[in-house]
């Protein structure tokens, strides 16, 4: 008996074959995958606990987003301005609670889950979130709730030292400075409690804000964190996922080697010269670029240098604040803008390329291309269902072509994982949208009343005036 037939579908399976299939079936048993063929190899009459007709849709791997931020599903475009990163750390230092990351699990998951990601890596916070280790606790139950396959984590933060921490506990607050040596025990207690879980669906990555220099930390004292992290990493059986930018690959080269590796994925990795990408080739480093945050405008990652140096590049959002979504099928289209203008050459990037940096590249950098990333006999079952009778996407042919190009997490239809159907035909199973949408409103109010802050935080400073283009004449209205 099987639990779940898939039939009369294009199926696009990313297997090393690249093999398609325009009238398909998928078939499912005890979460894994153990049929995958043309209808014509199906017997007549299959027994399935359910059976999906997947006529006019398309089926392929779920989405993997490799690099997001636990908390940003609540402070989308808070603070709009230079100072948005700071803002949003306070906000998770001092004024949020175990229900206000509970409640920000659940909405993130759900918006990743409408929009095709069925793995999502989120460190907890903007910088780790270390010091509540009951926060951190809420966060991994929130994201559980949903099904979605879950890894987060945190480790040693970034500067400036002492953070100032504020823990809520109904009406009493405990107030503390932290420190730098407190994220070691926190990070291995994370790790300790959650890496692994769940029937293999959640893990607990080791997550430093940074591999690498960030100032004014001293060098001795990035080295030591880095030394900790790797401690914890090997000890734990887990891998290393942290940003990265110019100069950092070169120094940790240099001063920790260990920190680089099969087992670390590092985000971001703009500014890199060509001696940095070479390390991160030879080394076997793995790089999840975000062709739409902040960090690529202020910087460019050098992704088909990387990738023609051997280097395995994944793509992901950066999470959804302070002004983008978690819809992971815009990014692959920005990324090819970016770096087919950077050259001057429209064929770089092909849609076969960009869409596995979303599916078993990005597995690959996870290391779990053994379970996930790819439609084939043997790995779990995660996987989407996308509606291809639309304007946008009819006529339907040449489908990762068409996909890349056109489609957008709005046409997702149906998410399985693990063999599980979290959404089906457009209905969420797992839980109440309306109740995860008001829950998590009233967690954000209660936020801003903790900080003292006004009701909408982007219009406080004036940074309002962001938002247009000067007009000559024109006066800021008082606040």
């Amino acid at each position: 008996m099987l639990d779940l037939l898939i039939t009369n579908a294009t199926i696009v399976t990313l297997d090393p074959q690249h093999t398609e299939l325009h009238n398909g079936f998928v078939a499912v048993a005890s979460g894994n995958i153990i049929g995958l063929g043309s209808m014509d190899q199906l017997p007549s009459t299959p027994v399935a606990h359910r059976i999906i007709d997947g006529s006019d849709q398309v089926v392929l791997p779920g989405l993997i987003d490799t690099h997001t931020h636990a908390g940003h599903a609540l402070t989308k475009t808070v603070g709009l301005g230079p100072d948005w990163t700071r803002r949003v750390e306070d906000i998770y230092y001092q004024c949020t609670t175990p229900d206000f990351w509970y409640a920000e699990a659940r909405l993130a998951a759900l918006e990743k889950l409408r929009f095709g990601t069925t793995t999502s890596v989120s460190m907890i916070g903007s910088v780790p979130r270390i010091g509540d280790l009951e926060a951190v606790a809420a966060h991994f139950t929130g994201a559980q709730a949903l099904g979605i396959r879950t890894i987060s984590g945190v480790g040693s933060p970034n500067p400036p030292w002492p953070k100032m921490s504020r823990v809520w506990r109904g009406t009493k607050v405990i107030c503390e400075q932290i420190e730098p040596n407190m994220a070691y025990a926190d990070t291995e207690a994370v790790v300790k409690r959650w890496h692994n879980t769940n029937r293999g669906k959640t893990y607990a990555f080791v997550m430093p804000s940074r591999v690498g220099l960030a100032p004014p930390n001293s060098p001795t004292l990035a080295v030591k964190q880095m030394k900790q992290m790797r401690r914890i990493a090997d000890e734990y059986n887990t891998r290393i996922h942290a940003h990265s930018y110019a100069g950092d690959i070169r120094f940790t080269h240099e001063h920790f080697p260990r920190a680089l590796g099969h087992d670390v994925l590092l985000a971001h990795c703009t500014g890199l010269d060509d001696e940095e990408t070479r390390i991160l080739a030879d080394t076997g480093t793995h790089v999840t670029t975000g062709p739409s945050t902040h960090a690529h405008i202020a910087a460019h990652c050098p992704v088909v240098e990387l990738l023609e140096q051997g280097a395995n590049v994944a793509v992901s959002t950066d999470g959804n604040a302070p002004d983008r979504t978690f819809d992971l099928w815009k990014d692959l289209r920005i990324l090819q803008l970016l770096h087919r203008n950077r050259r001057h050459d429209a064929a770089l990037l092909p849609a076969g390329t960009v869409m596995e940096m979303v599916t078993i590249r990005a597995a690959r950098a996870l290391g779990l291309d053994h379970l996930i990333g790819s439609l084939e006999i043997g790995k779990r079952a995660d996987m989407i269902m996308l509606d291809t009778k639309k304007p946008h996407l009819w006529p339907f042919f040449l489908p990762v072509e068409k996909l890349v190009q056109a489609a957008s997490g709005h046409d997702v239809a149906s998410v399985i994982v693990d063999g599980e159907p979290l959404i089906l035909c457009g209905e969420l199973l797992t839980g109440q949208q309306d109740t995860i949408l008001s829950q998590a409103q009233i967690q954000w109010q209660r936020a801003l009343e903790r900080g003292n802050f006004r009701d909408a935080l982007c219009y406080q400073n004036g940074l309002w005036n962001h938002h247009y283009l000067p007009r000559k004449g024109d006066e800021p209205d008082s606040l």
